[in-house]
């Protein structure tokens, strides 16, 4: 049994918005205060997660425009501006040219400052091969070339080939359509006097690795999205222009409830005024109500005026209702923060390829799909279509206090659905038995008129459940204990997690809990809600 933690409000959430990559590796841009779902760039396969990130600032300025002399320098290396792809899809990625020139091939911008001893900088930039494959980033923080770091990157087969020998760390990412993101991390130190500057170099190598060399004027590589934070990460990019930006911190709030969701709201909130006959409107609690007449100026608690539609296409997935459903062309993605601890989501009614839930604080990530192609005989397999629907229970999620977990399902092209979620706390009862019977009990009607003919109105209809239970011995009171307490209670149940039929969310039926030393089970009726 799962006894369920109500999600029955709006949890709180604030930042920064920032950039995420989505399922095809495009980086995109998330407006402020929206929690970003995002997917591992380096291996798209990967369930997607919920970004949160500290604050931080990028003192790059320009950090797309190369060629912008006013800020950036550098010697023998043109900049062509906005020829390629850009890893954001649009056509703002510039390519760095080596000049017909003898000697390095770089350009660098100084970020002028107070820096203390000790601390850490990333240098990040997003670099491809182009008719060159190797570039270097250097970082130095003292005066002219001296107190620096330094890496050497291959750009074609996403290899960090060497680095300093007082490199931090340095890394590179191979990101779709041939992106690489390079980083490296210097730490300042200083004997006697403070570093008021750091540097901040691409530098672009011949094949031998060579820093000076003849350029024919021809060759180059493609650059984008130059980064300098403070921390040993390179963190989501920041774009800038003539001044550093801060992206604020992702800040989970206190409340619980639903944190975030990528499901738009469509309805807007009711304040008084006049509103069209079919006008949409939703209260302070989520629910939704069409306007009956036209000219409308009366208050929501009209029934008369107004009809109830329901909760908001957000929010049905909370409505404690199965068959109701919450939709989203794609991927479908929420955060929930519970009021207690939980270690246990039932997923239930999901329409999609693949479900994954994700924990903020642990790090737990597991992902479960849902396409079935269970059939009988040669002819099914090839014309039967796979289905993509069931039911997910995630019951090994550590159980941390006001945790924050995020569900994605993914569904193509198609529209991702959910009728529930629940969270709570499991509690196991005993040992299902090989007997199992499953059903449901139909709210449609049926009417006949006089020469026979049927009329059929379908409606919602709810799961029935009929299994035994081996209870452990010494274990009668407890058991009978908890069917006690939950009974006339809604809560989750796992009846066998093998069978979707087994998982159902609504209350016990009748049940009886035998004392017996001869293995003598206990009977269970669950009766699902709608």
């Amino acid at each position: 049994m799962v006894r369920l933690t109500p999600i029955a409000t709006d949890g709180s959430f604030s930042g920064g918005g920032g950039a995420y990559f989505d399922k095809s590796g495009t980086l995109r841009a998330a407006p402020a205060n929206t929690l970003r779902v995002s997917y591992d760039p380096v291996d798209l396969s990967r369930a997607p997660y919920a970004l949160i990130e500290p604050a931080s600032t990028n003192m790059l300025r320009y950090s797309e425009q190369l060629d912008n002399s006013s800020v950036w320098g550098g010697a023998n290396l043109g900049v062509n501006v906005d020829v390629s792809i850009a890893p954001d899809g649009n056509m703002t990625a510039d390519r760095l040219v080596a000049a017909a020139s003898s000697g390095a091939h770089y350009r660098d911008q100084e970020v002028a400052g107070t820096f203390s001893n000790g601390s850490r900088y990333t240098f990040s930039v997003f670099l491809r091969a182009h008719t060159l494959e190797r570039a270097r980033l250097d970082m130095y923080y003292a005066v002219g070339s001296t107190g620096g770091y330094q890496a050497v990157f291959n750009l074609r087969t996403g290899v960090l080939e060497s680095t300093g020998p007082d490199v931090h760390s340095a890394a590179i990412e191979l990101l779709p359509n041939g992106w690489c993101r390079c980083s490296i991390v210097g730490v300042v130190e200083y004997a006697d006097t403070y570093p008021t500057r750091l540097l901040s170099r691409v530098i672009l190598l011949r094949g031998d690795s060579a820093t000076s060399w003849l350029g024919t004027g021809d060759e180059g590589m493609f650059s984008w999205g130059a980064q300098l934070v403070a921390g040993d990460q390179p963190g989501s990019y920041i774009r800038t222009t003539s001044a550093p930006v801060t992206r604020a911190a992702d800040i989970v709030g206190a409340g619980i409830g639903l944190v975030a969701s990528n499901v738009p709201i469509a309805e807007p909130m009711w304040v008084a005024g006049t509103y069209a006959k079919g006008a949409k409107v939703r209260d302070a609690a989520n629910l939704t109500y069409e306007s009956l007449v036209a000219g409308n100026t009366a208050a929501l608690s009209d029934k008369t005026k107004w009809l109830p539609l329901g909760l908001t296409n957000r929010w049905k997935v909370f409505d404690k209702a199965v068959n109701s459903q919450t939709s989203a062309p794609g991927l479908l993605a929420f955060s929930v923060k519970a009021g207690g601890l939980a270690n246990t989501l039932m997923l239930l009614n999901v329409e999609g390829a693949s479900v994954t839930v994700s924990q903020s604080e642990s790090g737990y990530i597991r992902t479960k799909r849902l396409v079935r192609h269970d059939v009988l005989s040669w002819y099914d397999f090839y014309y039967e279509e796979p289905i993509r629907a069931g039911d997910a229970v995630f019951d090994d999620i550590p159980p941390y206090p006001g945790a924050l977990l995020t569900v994605a399902i993914d569904n193509g092209s198609a529209d991702s659905r959910i009728g529930a979620c629940l969270l709570g706390r499991y509690r196991t009862i005993g040992k299902t038995t090989a007997s199992m019977s499953g059903g449901v009990l139909s709210y449609s009607t049926s009417t006949t008129d006089t020469f026979g003919n049927v009329t059929m109105v379908k409606r919602s209809n709810a799961k029935r459940l009929n299994f035994d239970v081996l209870i452990p011995a010494g274990f009668e009171d407890e058991a009978y204990r908890l069917f006690s307490t939950y009974t006339d209670t809604e809560i989750g149940v796992i009846a066998g997690d093998r069978y979707s039929m087994g998982i159902g969310y609504g209350f016990l039926g009748q049940w009886s809990v035998p004392v017996s030393r001869n293995g003598k089970t206990a009977s269970i009726e669950f009766r699902g809600l709608v």
